[in-house]
């Protein structure tokens, strides 16, 4: 009777192991996912602090959302694998975010209105692209190209010290000065990238047709 009792305890104790594991296994798998969303709905908060010039609490938030965009990262990598609603999301609440804050910046004129045309432009050239190559060829996924994500990451780096520059947090503006023109020929520079894969694809596909 005692021999049952502790084989019944120790089966329930492995259920219960098994069931937390396979529920990590799904929070895991969903994490990166939450964190790119978190992001994407972070976008309209902190552009409106900025906007109303609540700057210290502007840049906190931005800096937490803007971590996320490494967060996520390396949860999908480390855990949750590759996922295609993830791989679409990703890029769609960087841009999102950028292109928010680049706006909410720029009302302020704390950024020339040149960049924030080079910058959203950019994006929406993008996304133009990526449905028009999706029509056109029916195997075509969006692959984000190096020079990309760098010039993503770039635009990030910019409107945080721009933004910590705002909040009086750091003596910066010498690395926004620097910064500026960097982030502007890092994205005029992926975008022509992008422009010449697409060409490349286009003209590939007309060729085996």
């Amino acid at each position: 009777m005692a021999v049952a009792t502790s084989g019944g305890a120790s089966g329930y104790r492995a259920r219960v192991s098994r069931a937390l594991r396979a529920g990590g296994g799904l929070v895991l798998a969903h994490l990166a996912n939450v964190l790119t969303t978190c992001r994407l709905l972070a976008a309209v908060p902190v552009a409106f602090l900025v906007v109303e010039e609540v700057d210290h609490l502007a840049f906190w938030l931005f800096l937490a959302a803007a971590l996320t965009d490494l967060a996520d990262g390396y949860v999908a990598k480390r855990w949750a694998g590759p996922s295609s609603v993830g791989a679409a999301l990703d890029p769609v609440a960087d841009k999102l975010f950028a292109g928010a804050l680049f706006l909410a910046v720029a009302s302020r004129e704390l950024v020339p209105l040149w960049l924030v045309v080079l910058v959203i432009g950019r994006d929406v050239v993008l996304v133009a692209g990526a449905l028009l190559l999706r029509n056109r060829l029916s195997d075509f996924r969006v692959e984000p190209l190096v020079i990309g994500k760098i010039s993503t990451f770039l635009q990030l780096t910019f409107l945080g010290f721009l933004l910590g520059e705002a909040a009086e947090i750091a003596e910066v503006g010498a690395v926004v000065a620097l910064l500026l023109p960097l982030t502007a020929a890092v994205t005029l520079i992926s975008a022509i990238a992008y422009l010449v894969v697409g060409l490349r694809l286009v003209g590939g596909a007309v060729r085996a047709a």
